[in-house]
């Protein structure tokens, strides 16, 4: 897991705004992170030359030097949140990157929190109280956590960790939890993007970091921690065969069959 202590944005800037007058923003970038949240209604978005409409409820992620461009279409409204940060580092992923691949985010199961974190934002920056940067800074900290917390239900940035440069230090970590999970997992229905969000990092990067360490694929290494748990078990006859792929993480007997002869060069009938 990535250690975000030390995290903390500088704030540029919480502009909240309702947006009843139809019409197209100049298409633009900026040199530091954005996120756009629409709190109600609807707008379109063109981003890198890609058409979306936004609707209640979805956010979106703009990493520096991402074009964008919003239209309010005739007929329609929208009450938006936009917010604007620097010097944001994620350990091994650089400096003012978020590692989302679509600057449309999945908020998944976060969806809930990080909009009563909005609403909280919104409500604190149209007052001009005691310590009001500091509030919004930690309300901001908190809906960008919500996001990374969000990174299993969208794809990565598949360009190694984007932008930052590991240390030794952090690839091992990196790889030991990778180890740590197949080991644990094993017996389940285990993906590759799917581990590779849970640590942060692209499926290409984590596999290229990986068999760089362990000198095999998370894949090659998950299939050796199966086939030898299966070995341990199948001169167990009170179990099947089936059930003996089944604990092992195949849900398909024959294809098991198959892969355990390839492994080790007999079937697992003989293996009794």
């Amino acid at each position: 897991m990535l250690d975000l202590a030390g995290s903390v944005p500088e704030i540029l800037y919480v502009f909240p705004y309702t947006n009843h007058k139809p019409g197209t923003s100049p298409y633009h970038q900026h040199d530091f992170p954005e996120i756009s949240i629409m709190v109600k209604g609807c707008a379109d978005y063109r981003i890198a030359d890609r058409y979306y409409h936004i609707t209640q409820g979805q956010v979106l992620v703009f990493n520096p030097h991402t074009w964008h461009q919003e239209t309010q279409p005739v007929g329609t409204s929208s009450e938006q949140v936009h917010i604007g940060f620097r010097h944001f580092v994620l350990p091994g992923i650089g400096s003012d990157q978020l590692p989302f691949a679509s600057s449309v985010i999945d908020l998944g199961t976060q969806q809930t929190a990080f909009f009563n974190v909005v609403d909280q934002l919104i409500q604190e920056s149209s007052q001009r109280a005691l310590g009001k940067l500091l509030l919004e800074q930690s309300l901001v900290t908190t809906l960008l956590v919500y996001l990374l917390r969000a990174l299993p239900e969208n794809a990565v940035a598949d360009d190694q960790i984007l932008g930052g440069e590991e240390s030794p230090a952090e690839s091992q970590a990196v790889v030991t939890q990778a180890l740590y999970y197949l080991n644990a997992h094993y017996a389940e229905d285990v993906s590759l993007a799917q581990l590779a969000a849970d640590l942060h990092v692209s499926s290409a990067h984590l596999s290229r970091l990986f068999k760089t360490v362990v000198g095999q694929t998370p894949s090659n290494y998950l299939t050796d921690i199966r086939m030898r748990r299966a070995a341990q078990l199948l001169p167990n006859d009170t179990l099947t065969i089936k059930e003996v792929a089944g604990r092992v993480g195949y849900s398909d007997p024959l294809y098991f069959s198959k892969l355990f002869k390839k492994y080790f060069g007999r079937s697992p009938s003989a293996q009794r």
